[in-house]
């Protein structure tokens, strides 16, 4: 081999060594803050969602963190933040009783609602079941209900609202509602 063919193959490695030096350089910087903050990261982030499980009541969901949750009972309430919604996920009664509890919550909501009107009766979504809902509309309040049931339980889901919510709202609650699951009930061990 001349002199002149061993400089060129000297080059050509230092180029092809130098390219996949570069390489893991460009690799590293761009690779860098995703190790880092997997690193740096606290041991226990916080999820975004709250889960809810009621084995009692064959009932579970999951809520935004910042919603505040209280029980009474059988009557779950969910709060907003900022107050303008509240959810209440209730077990009134065992097996199938869909049509009394969709009555009874339909008078419930006029009486707390005195000016208000059924704007809508049809089928609604809880979860990935089919429910019977309505909505009622007042001057300051919106009201939406659901009712479903399973062989063991029956179930009403309302919400309440201003009269025009905030687009923020309306979407956390329809979230909210999405993440219902309806199950047998398991009896507590106490």
């Amino acid at each position: 081999m001349s002199g002149r063919s061993r400089e060129l193959m000297t080059r050509r490695r230092l180029g092809g060594a130098a390219l996949v030096l570069a390489g893991l350089v460009v690799a590293g910087i761009i690779l860098w803050p995703v190790i880092r903050s997997d690193d740096s990261a606290p041991a226990r982030a916080k999820p975004a969602l709250r889960l809810v499980s009621v084995p009692d009541l064959g009932l579970a969901f999951a809520h935004p963190r910042d919603w505040k949750r209280s029980v009474k009972g059988r009557v779950i309430r969910l709060r907003s933040p900022d107050g303008a919604a509240v959810m209440t996920f209730a077990s009134p009664v065992p097996g199938r009783r869909p049509e009394e509890v969709k009555a009874v919550l339909l008078r419930a909501l006029r009486a707390r609602l005195r000016s208000a009107k059924v704007v809508r009766d049809g089928p609604g979504q809880v979860g990935r079941r089919m429910a019977d809902s309505f909505e009622l509309s007042g001057k300051r309040t919106r009201a939406l209900a659901l009712v479903d049931s399973t062989p063991y339980r029956t179930y009403a889901f309302t919400l309440l609202t201003p009269a025009r919510p905030s687009r923020k709202r309306q979407a956390q609650a329809a979230q909210i509602l999405a993440t219902v699951q309806l199950t047998k009930p398991v009896a507590s061990k106490r």
